[in-house]
Formats: C-alpha cells, structure tokens, sequence
C-alpha cells in the first residue's frame, strides 16, 4: 500500500478547555501543537480558530499567524484551513452563515488546502437545531475560487447521498485528480445528515469514489476515532486524528496532547505494515507543488 497521510485537527469547532485542558486556543498554541505533532510523524493540519475570548472565529488574521508561526519552526507540515462557518450556536446565532467560513482562504499567503463541504446538514446541539445550507451552487462558486488561487480541497462527505453532489461537481471540472475525499463518521449524534460510523458504512462509500480517489476517515469521540481511522489505514485510506474528533486517548483518560494521539495511530499504522508519508511525499501523492520557502 501507499504511505499514509496523517491529518491532525488539534483543536475544535465545538468543545474547549473545559472539555481537555490541553486543547489549543491561541495561534501560538494551536502552532505549537501543530509542530508536537509534525515531530510524531503528521503530515497535514486542520486548522479551526478561535478568538481571545476561546469562541470560534474565521477572522484570516488569526489563521495567518498560525501558518506564520507553523513556519516559523522550520515545519513543512501542509497547511489546510477549515471553511466551516465559526459554530453559530456558541455564537448565539440561529442559522449558520456558509460564506463565514471562505474567510479562512483568502489568507496571505493562501493555505495549501482547505476543506469544503457540499451538502446541507442540520446542526442540533444543546438544545438548538440550526441549518447549514451548504449545496451544490453555493460549492461550485467556492471551488472556482479556491481553484484559482491553486488551492486543492478537501471534501468532506457525511452520507452516501452526498457521493452523487461529488460527481456532479466533477463533471463540470471544479475539482482536479486526485481527488482528497474525507468521510466524516460518528457525528450523527449532534446534526442530521450524518452516517454513525461502521465498518459496512465505510466500505460501502469507498465503493462509491470516483476513479483517481485518495480518501481519508475521521471518526467521532472514542472508541470511534481510531476503529474508524484502523479500518481507513487496512482499506489503504489515510487517517485524521486529533482533538477537534476526540479528546481520549484510552477508555476515560484524556490524552495528553493532539501529539499523543498522533503517535497512536502511528504506532497502529506502522504495526499493521503501513509506513507514514513525509509532508512532501504526501504532496506529491495530492498533486500539491512543493513548498519554498
């Protein structure tokens, strides 16, 4: 099999510091996360914002210090910014502004990657159910426009449904090969239009990619981050892990840091005969010019 890719997402959308201590907030925490687990063998980030307050933010000020700070160690790891609006609900907010989270690509320099939904979900979480409209026009729009800037995307599929908006996108050239599908398990339990994980649900979607496919699977909360990322790593898939899916490390004890979650599943990777790919043998295997610095 191909090496794999490791994705981290150290930090959240949703849950903070009362959640794991160790989650980081700030651009120089979330930087030096990011740099902790380079050293473990990550290969891409995930990035979310957060304010000096600890709410979510998409403010491209904040998301281009992290990258300035990420570089600044001398790590080469790819930088991939989330498009997801700042969650409405921690904001008070009762629906959800999709062009909220475009912010984050129009950064200076751009992100190599971001993340793009393309399919509508409903987020309900404590107490409030608010819509995310996300759909095919809106995704057409945003893919021209990160296209342009030469950014490759993510995209992010929650149910097999959302396979049939991938190939109507990829028929009218708004994403080029190989394409990066990550398949989002588990999240069902706080917005409709979510597949709980198992493992007929992730072989039945890898059946559905189109040709010229890399794909990766996140899972949330635990057990479910590394059943889900295990199965990904024996399909010849790749893997996200971090505190953004999962706080636990075992069953009960929270993990230390995003590294320790990191080398977990690396130790699980490298045992079952995959070794890991290099940030810039995984841009070579995403079609991502390598980086100058």
């Amino acid at each position: 099999m191909e090496k794999l890719i490791v994705n981290v997402a150290p930090t959240s959308n949703f849950h903070g510091k009362d959640a794991n201590p160790a989650l980081p907030f700030t651009p120089q925490e979330t930087a030096d996360a990011v740099y902790e687990c380079w050293c473990e063998g990550a290969s891409m980030v995930h990035i979310h914002g957060r304010d000096e307050k600890g709410l979510p933010t998409n403010d491209p000020n904040f998301f281009q210090e992290v990258d300035r700070l990420i570089r600044e160690k001398k790590c080469d790891i790819i930088i991939q910014h989330s498009m997801a609006p700042a969650n409405p609900i921690l904001l008070g907010q009762d629906i959800a502004d999709i062009d909220d989270g475009i912010r984050t690509s129009t950064t200076i320099p751009p992100p190599e990657m971001v993340s793009i939904e393309i399919a509508p979900c409903i987020l309900v979480w404590k107490g409030k159910a608010v819509p995310f409209n996300w759909n095919r026009l809106w995704a057409e729009k945003v893919a021209r426009e990160i296209m342009e800037k030469g950014i490759k995307p993510e995209i992010e599929i929650y149910n097999n449904g959302q396979m049939d908006d991938l190939y109507a996108l990829i028929e009218k050239g708004l994403f080029t090969k190989p394409y990066w599908v990550s398949f989002v398990m588990n999240m069902h339990r706080n917005a409709s239009g979510f597949m709980r994980y198992s493992p007929k649900h992730v072989m039945h979607l890898v059946d559905l990619l189109p040709p010229d496919s890399l794909f990766t699977v996140l899972g949330v909360g635990y057990p479910t981050q590394f059943e889900a990322t295990t199965l990904s790593i024996l399909l010849g898939g790749h893997v996200r892990v971090g505190f953004e899916d999962n706080i636990f490390i075992e069953e009960e004890r929270l993990a230390k840091n995003n590294a320790e979650l990191v080398a977990k599943i690396v130790r699980i990777a490298r045992e079952l005969g995959r070794e890991i790919a290099s940030p810039a043998e995984a841009r070579e295997m995403l079609g991502i010019p390598a980086l100058t610095q």
